[in-house]
């Protein structure tokens, strides 16, 4: 029997990474507690449990191909696959679960328990992860302004002695690793998971902000040249670029916005949906009349267009399917699809509307810990990163102009010293022109490091990073405009006195 035509399949790749397995097991977990408590079989909760999208499921698939197919026991099989699975988690699980089988043990409490200790050590992995966060963003200033130091150090030594153009692009080389390293490390103790549903079609926030993306991202491009080719310079161009990516952005934020608003009300309604069917004692389907919308203001029109097309008679696995897909969330997708499966399966909907709400409710709980983090990280790093753009443009400037205005004085003293103090002495004017190219492949280098470490701590669609791109490049770009223009005014009025 194929399950899958219950709920169609999808293809999230961003799940079976191993580093989502604590995130996947817990969705795992909730499902088969929801379904079970339907008082499924013990085939019908392993087929079900294998058709899941998720990295854990590959594990409960060869569970019931052992148990369907080699006619092994599900208790025996249970332990075959867990003491060859290399996840200290998933063997663990897969062992006492075939413990709990070959005893005898209701596998519907044995699952409710499970899910319930599952969901404290998601909650524990998830809260060490964001203080880990906390920690590695506090650093990540320390690590940026160690990086434009060096460049400044840099910038000096080339002056004052005849440096070797080798030991120049090794300091810059140091300086990109270092931003590269604190912005991967952000991305390395950020809590993982999937907050956006891939095949979000059906999502017009999500199709918006994917429309703008594929428009102006290579527009941006095409721009970026042919301004530094009409020899506006690199920082008009970053202005160009910036300006074009915004929209972008700012739909990756309103999709990230209404997810999140989205995510924090589904829980309410499903249990809210199941005590009214519980209570009145009829179908879901017909609950939805009589629920009030107001304690969940932010699906009152999924929820509205759901109705509506059960009452017209289209297929319920179409329409739920339907509603998860056009609010373009994940936690969304996972928490109707079990309580769909399990309300279609003959579960009790009160049971089963406070058992897939757990995942929604932890998620919303967890992320506002995170939100606290990464915000405060977010102002921080964009005013940083606008500082130290402009002391590192400024310095630079400095220095240009400083061996343009003694170049010729600095030839003619040399001329008529000795040769030890020319040899103490000895400015490098060459090396101010390798400085000042240098110089913009670091500052492109902490543009994107930036953005790329504020998004990873915050977390949310790929389209939200350009939103910091086009914050970052526009501060870079406009220090690279203004600042010049500040120190010639300067010098210009030095040199009048």
């Amino acid at each position: 029997m194929d399950f899958s035509r219950f709920w169609p399949r999808r293809n999230t790749k961003d799940s079976f990474d191993s580093e989502y397995i604590s995130y996947d097991l817990f969705y795992q977990l909730a499902y088969m507690s929801s379904i079970a408590a339907a008082g499924l079989p013990r085939s019908q909760i392993f087929a079900f449990a294998s058709q899941l999208s998720c990295s854990s499921s590959s594990y409960f698939k060869e569970v019931h191909v052992l148990a369907k197919q080699m006619r092994y026991d599900y208790a025996v099989a249970c332990r075959m696959v867990g003491e060859s699975a290399d996840n200290g988690s998933v063997k663990s699980l897969l062992l006492r679960l075939a413990s709990s089988l070959g005893s005898g043990e209701s596998e519907a409490d044995f699952l409710a328990q499970e899910a319930a200790i599952q969901a404290e050590a998601f909650k524990n992995e998830y809260e060490r992860g964001v203080e880990s966060l906390r920690k590695w963003t506090e650093g990540y200033a320390a690590l940026i302004v160690s990086a434009a130091l060096i460049v400044m150090v840099a910038a000096i030594s080339m002056l004052i002695y005849s440096v070797a153009t080798s030991f120049t692009v090794t300091l810059v080389g140091v300086t990109v690793c270092v931003a590269a390293l604190g912005a991967w490390a952000i991305y390395r103790v950020s809590p993982k998971e999937v907050r956006v549903h891939s095949p979000t079609s059906n999502c017009p926030t999500y199709s918006r902000a994917r429309w703008l993306a594929r428009l102006l991202i290579p527009i941006a491009a095409a721009c970026f040249f042919i301004v530094l080719l009409s020899g506006f310079g690199l920082g008009w161009a970053l202005i160009v670029v910036a300006i074009l990516m915004v929209p972008v952005g700012v739909a990756g934020g309103l999709f990230d916005r209404r997810v999140k608003k989205k995510d924090s009300d589904i829980s309410t309604f499903l249990r809210s949906l199941g005590n009214v069917a519980s209570a009145v004692g009829i179908t879901v389907s017909n609950a939805l009349e009589r629920l009030d919308l107001r304690s969940t203001a932010n699906l009152a029109g999924d929820v509205k267009n759901l109705h509506s097309r059960l009452q017209s008679r289209l297929k319920p696995d179409v329409c739920w399917q339907r509603f998860s897909l056009e609010t373009g969330s994940e936690t969304v997708y996972r928490s109707v699809k079990m309580f769909h499966d399990a309300n279609r399966l003959g579960g009790d909907p009160e049971e089963v509307g406070n058992r897939s709400s757990v995942l929604a409710m932890t998620l919303d709980f967890l992320r506002a810990k995170r939100n606290q983090v990464s915000s405060s990280f977010g102002f921080l790093a964009f005013a940083m990163h606008a500082a130290l753009i402009g002391l590192l443009v400024f310095v630079v400037q400095v220095i240009i102009l400083f061996a343009k205005v003694v170049e010729g004085v600095y030839t003619q003293s040399v001329a008529e010293a000795q040769s030890k103090a020319v040899e103490v002495f000895s400015f490098s004017f060459e090396s101010v022109r390798l400085l000042e190219v240098l110089t913009l492949p670091c500052i492109l280098v902490l543009s994107v490091t930036t953005a790329f470490a504020v998004k990873a701590a915050d977390g949310g669609n790929m389209y939200k990073f350009f939103g910091y791109l086009s914050l970052t490049l526009g501060l870079s770009g406009v220090g690279l405009v203004m600042v010049p223009v500040l120190v010639e005014k300067i010098f210009s009025s030095i040199q009048m006195m």
